[in-house]
């Protein structure tokens, strides 16, 4: 018969505070989405920041850019959380593989609170359309891509792989970053935004989820325990 899944304890590695230090984070992303709003004239100005990736780009880059477009997909998320998920398990149990998830994958969704507040309006895109008609500020790729480097980070504490990923990792959210301004469906307020909400989003979520995961363990148990208990001798 097929071993089953082992559970691990589900506990994730976290700096201490680590619940406290991402609500604050998540309050800073948006305290500065109101002041760009408040200040909106200056922060269309810095739009001048994509006009100028825009007009010095390369073939190559226009292609690195509609890759990374795709990076924030209902679809491409799910992926990418499922194969990170199926990694977790294999070597730390299901509830770890359950808690990488929930942290890069809520921490990821926590930032449409921020988005409907602040409420930025998109700038005009170089082809002369609104952006999706979304909201800009901050940027939902950028914030998934940092929400997965903190769930990548906190899997890996320990491993020798830890930080030639989280490397590589941040160096894609900084790729994201400038994709978007490349594109010109950003300003570079909403990138900034995008890797403070990331950070502050999934920091929150592993909060929670580190005072969550033993007391679901320790009750998964004690069902387990009773169930075995029940049968007959």
């Amino acid at each position: 018969m097929a071993k089953k899944l082992q559970m691990g304890t589900g506990v994730l590695s976290a700096p201490r505070g680590a619940f406290w230090w991402g609500l604050g984070g998540y309050m800073l992303t948006a305290v500065l989405g109101f002041v760009a709003v408040a200040n909106l004239e200056w922060t269309k100005s810095t739009y001048a920041v994509a006009e100028f990736l825009h007009a010095n780009t390369s073939p190559f880059q226009d292609w690195l850019a509609t890759i990374l477009e795709d990076i924030d997909r209902y679809d491409v998320v799910a992926i990418i959380l499922l194969v990170m998920g199926i990694l977790v398990t294999i070597s730390r149990g299901w509830l770890a593989g359950l808690g990488s998830m929930v942290v890069a994958g809520a921490g990821w969704l926590l930032i449409a609170g921020v988005k409907l507040v602040v409420a930025e309006p998109r700038p005009v895109a170089f082809d002369g359309s609104t952006y999706k008609e979304a909201l800009s500020y901050p940027s939902g790729h950028v914030t998934f891509v940092m929400a997965l480097t903190v769930a990548v980070c906190v899997v890996l504490a320990g491993s020798r792989w830890r930080w030639p990923a989280v490397i590589f990792l941040c160096l894609l959210t900084l790729a994201t970053g400038w994709s978007r301004l490349l594109l010109g469906v950003h300003y570079p307020m909403d990138i900034v935004g995008g890797i403070l909400g990331g950070l502050s989003g999934a920091f929150l979520v592993l909060g929670v989820w580190n005072w969550f995961a033993p007391r679901a363990r320790r009750f998964m148990l004690r069902r387990s325990g009773a169930s075995q208990s029940s049968l007959p001798s």
